[in-house]
Order: C-alpha cells, then structure tokens, then sequence
C-alpha cells in the first residue's frame, strides 16, 4: 500500500503561460507581425482529460487547474486563447476550450492539443 504525505505536495507544481496572437497596429505597416502576447503567466496543475489515437497520431485534451483570488482578480483567460506548458519535460500546448472559474477560488481550464 502506497502513502501520500500531502504535506509535501505541491498543489500547483507546473508554470504556465496563457496567451493571444496579435498583430500591434499602431506599428508601422512593415513592422506589423503577429505577436505572442501573454495574458496571464501562473502556477498550475495540468491532467489529461481524454486522448484520441489513430494510426498517424494521439490528440489530447487537458485540464488545467489554477489558483486566483475572486476578491482581487478577473480571470483574463478566454476561449480560444493559446496555452503552453512544461510539465516535467513534455511540453503541453493548445487552445482553451472551456474556462470555468469556481466560488472556491480556482479555475478549471480545458484545452484542446494543436500538435495534430
């Protein structure tokens, strides 16, 4: 029988970036290229939600659990804002699906992997 000691567990163990491609029109026209903008760079915990398999390559699907304070903050995450993170040296990118904020002071996001 395995033991957790949740002590020494880390609630949210992984960093994160959520972000938005945009183009800053207020450059001049031969500077006007699309640009990764983050909107918001926390702590997080990611699992997989579901895969899907076929002969040429896996999709996935993930959650991702963040912590924010509903006193003080706006959860700036929308739907089809990017995603990317590194979680224990597999990279884990897509597109926001779903956010969910709860009551309890957190926030549930789906993403859908883009690596297909």
């Amino acid at each position: 029988m395995a033991y957790i000691d949740y002590n020494i567990v880390d609630e949210f163990p992984f960093e994160c970036e959520f972000y938005r491609m945009t183009i800053d029109e207020s450059k001049p026209l031969d500077q006007q290229v699309e640009e990764k903008v983050v909107v918001h760079a926390t702590k997080c915990d990611i699992t997989e939600a579901s895969h899907t398999a076929s002969s040429n390559f896996i999709s996935a699907k993930w959650s991702v659990y963040f912590p924010f304070d509903k006193t003080n903050e706006e959860v700036v995450v929308r739907n089809g804002d990017m995603f990317t993170a590194n979680m224990y040296g597999i990279e884990v990118n897509g597109k926001v699906v779903g956010v969910f904020p709860s009551h309890l002071g957190g926030v549930t996001v789906y993403i859908q992997d883009t690596d297909v």
